[in-house]
């Protein structure tokens, strides 16, 4: 059973928040569950306001799109006020639980929320990379394909991006000043959250706040989603409601990874940083089940 602390870290949005309330959000790329978690938050804990990706929610910024880009280029100006508006928003919550289910945290959240979030918890999420940046790679494909309006933003400096990957610019990708294709980007994409990820993990402490999720063999285990709750201390329904939603990309089947995406993968990896190669050869992500499969790929 995990128990939190109640050291201060914040500043003076982290005071709002009460010292009772746990504040939760996923560590996690897209496609890797996040909205199937968020559907078994709503329908099984109780005394919890759940939120996925905050839509349409007045105050509650998704951190898509300008938020994203600000954090690539450190414009802090910018992004703090998002930010702490976030941090306003959770702190005017009754429940004395907040989960969020959204991958764009660890896009743009990442340096400021060992500052700004106090009593913190956090579900790690990890799908085999190779499957995440194909099926990103499909969904942005289905995206652009429908002419769905609004999915690019213009950033600061006049440049279109995706409203919901990273830019490009952050520091990973200056590595690779040859050209390399829309799947190459999202295998990098996958390595930069996983470094942040850990990167916040370790440089505030808080590997005793974090839940890991080997989503391809576990999170639709209802046996791993009680012992989340159990980690969290999470009021809960007496029964579960299993029936949760999957969120396929339509019209789209399975995800299916081609020797061409393993060569495609393999060619990008082999100039990864040595930091980021090393991500892979340490848990937890070399306890997952697709470890010997990438590792394979990798050396």
């Amino acid at each position: 059973m995990n128990k939190y602390d109640q050291e201060y870290k914040g500043e003076a949005v982290g005071r709002e928040l009460s010292s009772a309330r746990l504040v939760l959000f996923t560590l996690a790329s897209g496609r890797s569950g996040t909205r199937y978690l968020a559907d078994f938050f709503t329908k099984n804990i109780t005394q919890c306001y759940s939120t996925h990706e905050p839509y349409f929610i007045p105050n509650n910024p998704t951190l898509f799109g300008k938020p994203i880009e600000w954090n690539a280029r450190y414009n802090d100006n910018a992004l703090l006020s998002v930010l702490e508006r976030k941090c306003h928003f959770i702190a005017s919550r009754m429940e004395p639980f907040y989960f969020e289910s959204n991958h764009a945290f660890l896009k743009a959240f990442n340096r400021h929320a060992g500052t700004l979030l106090h009593n913190p918890g956090f579900i790690h999420l990890v799908r085999n990379p190779l499957l995440v940046a194909k099926s990103e790679f499909v969904r942005e494909q289905a995206i652009r394909k429908a002419r769905i309006p609004f999915v690019d933003y213009q950033s600061d400096t006049g440049e279109y991006l995706f409203r919901w990957a990273l830019t490009g610019h952050e520091d990973l990708f200056q590595y690779y000043p040859c050209v390399f294709n829309r799947f190459q980007f999202y295998v990098l994409q996958w390595m930069e959250i996983e470094h942040r990820a850990m990167k916040l993990i370790r440089d505030n402490h808080w590997q005793d706040r974090v839940f890991f999720i080997d989503v391809d063999a576990d999170l639709k285990r209802e046996e791993v989603l009680k012992n989340m709750i159990n980690f969290f201390e999470l009021p809960h329904r007496s029964v579960f409601n299993m029936d949760l939603h999957r969120n396929k990309t339509p019209f789209i089947g399975p995800t299916i990874v081609t020797e061409q995406d393993k060569q495609e993968f393999r060619a990008i990896v082999r100039d990864l940083p040595d930091n980021y190669r090393q991500l892979l050869q340490r848990k937890p992500y070399s306890d997952c089940c697709w470890h010997t499969e990438v590792n394979e790929l990798i050396t």
